[in-house]
């Protein structure tokens, strides 16, 4: 009888340990969960900026080659009154919710 007693509470110190455990598991795959969603948004994100980037590198390649080459205008005709040069494009001009990257 004292035997199965010391069984017992043996019995539920181990099923105590073992919800506790069970419980931990649950947190832990919630976290996991959440960890990856987060990752999946911040992976679409970082796609998006860098498809930005490389727009806005290779317009940057654009117009570098043609001011090197005295092309800037010559694609259309510019009125009297209009600047020779555009400060900024229509494309950036605030469409975009990623920062501003000031030039190096």
């Amino acid at each position: 009888l004292e035997n199965n007693t010391i069984l017992m509470d043996k019995l539920k110190k181990v099923q105590q340990e073992n919800e506790e455990l069970k419980a931990r598991m649950d947190k832990h795959m919630e976290l996991s969960r959440q960890l990856s969603t987060e990752q999946a948004v911040l992976q679409e994100s970082l796609e998006k900026e860098s498809k930005v980037n490389k727009r806005l590198s290779m317009e940057n390649e654009e117009l570098l080659w043609k001011l090197h080459n005295g092309d800037l205008c010559s694609p259309r005709k510019l009125s009297p009154s209009s600047p020779s040069v555009p400060l900024q494009s229509p494309r950036n001009s605030g469409n975009f919710s990623s920062p501003k990257v000031s030039p190096r």
